[in-house]
């Protein structure tokens, strides 16, 4: 999970953070990436192309949304 301050959300900083976590090698030989998301978190991870884990689009009994990215 990552998270940015309120004060700083909407400036980018997040999606640079998501960017240059995604040039890393451990990405790169994945096949498949989950982050767990707060429901505050969804719409951003969803607008960087990652989905609902299983088309599951509810929180899960510790209220974390599970997405996924594939890599191909």
């Amino acid at each position: 999970m990552i998270f940015v301050l309120p004060k700083y959300q909407g400036k980018g900083i997040g999606r640079k953070i998501i960017e240059n976590l995604e040039q890393d090698e451990y990405f790169f030989r994945a096949k498949r990436i989950e982050v767990p998301a707060s429901i505050t978190a969804v719409n951003f991870y969803r607008k960087l192309g990652y989905n609902y884990k299983n088309g599951v689009d509810r929180p899960d009994e510790e209220q974390i949304y599970r997405l996924e990215k594939f890599r191909f």
